[in-house]
C-alpha cells in the first residue's frame, strides 16, 4: 500500500466496495507507476486552487480508475488487471460546474502484452453529432461514421474533492 493511500469504504449502485485513494502529480501509462505522490491536503489544496493532479483508485491491490483533474477537463481511465488502459473518457468542463463527455476511447490488446490491436474513438457534441474512428492495427483498415442522437448520459458535474467514483461508469 501507498504510504499516503486511503482506504475508502463506498456503497455504490447497491455493493459496498473498499478502494484504496491517492493522489498524484500524474500517472505514467508508459512506466504503469505515479509521478510524484502528494498527500490528501497537497491534493485538497490542489482541487481548491485548480491545480491539477492525479487520482488513482484501487481495488484489491489492482489498479482500477485514474482520474485526471484539471481546469478545464477531466478525464477518467479504466485500467485491467495488466493496468493497460482499455477505456478511457475525457469530460469538458463547461459552465456552472458541468462537465460533458466529449470523447470516449477504447483500446483492445494482443493476449498479455501492451501492444494494441484495435481501437475506436468516438467523439460528441452538444448537438447529438457524434464521429466514430474504429482502427483495427492487425490489417491496418479504419472505419469512420458519424450520426446523430441524444446525449443526457454524457453530462456530469465537477467532483467535490474525494468524490470520484460516480465519474467511472463505464456504460454511458
Amino acid at each position: 500500500m501507498i504510504k499516503t493511500a486511503l482506504l475508502v469504504e463506498i456503497l455504490w449502485e447497491g455493493v459496498q466496495l473498499t478502494m484504496e485513494m491517492y493522489y498524484c502529480d500524474e500517472w505514467s501509462d508508459i512506466k504503469k507507476k505515479p509521478w510524484n505522490i502528494l498527500d490528501e491536503h497537497t491534493a485538497y489544496t490542489y482541487h481548491q486552487k485548480h491545480k491539477p493532479y492525479t487520482v488513482v483508485l484501487r481495488e484489491d491491490e489492482k489498479h482500477k480508475y485514474i482520474i485526471n483533474i484539471t481546469n478545464e477537463w477531466v478525464s477518467v481511465g479504466f485500467y485491467d488487471e495488466l493496468i493497460r488502459k482499455y477505456l478511457n473518457y475525457d469530460f469538458e468542463v463547461m459552465s456552472e460546474g458541468k462537465l460533458f463527455l466529449r470523447t470516449a476511447m477504447y483500446w483492445e490488446y494482443d493476449d498479455e502484452t501492451d501492444t494494441e490491436v484495435s481501437s475506436l474513438i468516438l467523439n460528441f457534441r452538444e448537438d447529438g453529432y457524434i464521429v466514430m474512428e474504429k482502427r483495427d492495427l492487425k490489417n491496418g483498415s479504419v472505419e469512420e461514421r458519424e450520426t446523430n442522437n441524444t446525449f443526457e448520459k454524457n453530462w456530469d458535474v465537477f467532483p467535490e474533492f474525494g468524490q470520484y467514483l460516480y465519474l467511472c461508469k463505464e456504460e454511458r
